[in-house]
């Protein structure tokens, strides 16, 4: 079916249009039939089942369907068991993208369970949310959160299957994030990653034989090359990445790059230290 009918990616972003909960104790089931927008149901209790590209999916408390725009389907409840389900309906130019990053997919319409508490909160403080006035933008930022829960806990296939399994990537992206802080260092990297020193520690040694410390001193040196290559002042590049102390800055440089911040400001033949590292670690 042509979407422009609908009309569905007409609208920009992300926009949340309805939500709802759905107690099938009397069985009630809808299709076989389309649907113009997205639509997730999360399985409060029970179990049920969709009808979907010719296959059928068993889906049980706690996991997830979601119904793609203008694809054919059908959902019903286990008649031992019947299901009660919260939903969300939704459209917007950015909502494939967004599920991309997800487990969802036309092969595998179904979720597995993940983070209960969460999911279920969020379904139910959207529930009595004026959507289209009064709470329009608050309802349509917690749906983004609700998609993120889903792609950080059941990411799509190939990517990440959790922070923990990219522990290297997280840090170094943390560190590129906050180098500029002066308050920022290892013990404060653990907690921003939840992990433990020694964890950090061996990760970094297993994949670039250094400690997360030295790494962190060494980006930071790295940066302060930049700095004074463009002729920022010894000063500035210190305070800028992080040195609150000049003395201890110009230690740091030296054992690192062999020569002053001063000497290294004035000698252009010394300029490619620093992108060296670069090429080194990134």
């Amino acid at each position: 079916m042509n979407s422009s009918v609908f009309g569905s990616d007409s609208q920009p972003g992300l926009t949340l249009l309805a939500t709802g909960r759905q107690d099938c104790s009397d069985l009630h089931s809808w299709g076989p039939g389309v649907r113009p927008v997205y639509i997730i149901h999360y399985i409060l209790r029970g179990q049920g089942f969709i009808e979907y590209h010719k296959k059928t999916f068993p889906v049980h408390t706690g996991e997830s369907f979601l119904i793609y725009p203008y694809d054919t389907i059908r959902y019903y409840p286990d008649p031992g068991n019947p299901w009660e389900y919260t939903w969300v309906e939704f459209t917007g130019k950015e909502a494939a993208s967004l599920l991309d990053q997800t487990a969802f997919s036309p092969a595998a319409p179904v979720c597995p369970a993940i983070c209960p508490a969460r999911l279920r909160q969020l379904f139910a403080d959207l529930q009595p949310l004026d959507l289209y006035h009064q709470n329009r933008n608050e309802a349509n930022g917690m749906l983004r959160t609700l998609l993120g829960l889903y792609a950080d806990y059941a990411p799509a296939p190939g990517l990440p299957d959790s922070p923990a399994s990219s522990l290297l990537a997280n840090a170094v992206f943390l560190i590129r994030s906050n180098f500029h802080h002066e308050y920022f260092h290892t013990e404060q990297l653990c907690q921003m990653l939840g992990v433990s020193r020694s964890t950090l520690y061996r990760a970094f040694q297993s994949e670039l034989n250094i400690s997360p410390g030295e790494f962190l001193s060494n980006f930071r040196i790295h940066q302060a090359c930049r700095l004074l290559e463009l002729g920022n002042s010894v000063k500035t590049a210190a305070v800028s990445c992080g040195f609150s102390d000049a003395f201890y800055f110009s230690r740091a440089f030296h054992r690192r790059m062999g020569v002053s911040p001063s000497d290294y400001r004035r000698q252009p033949q010394k300029q490619n230290a620093g992108s060296e590292y670069s090429r080194l670690v990134f």
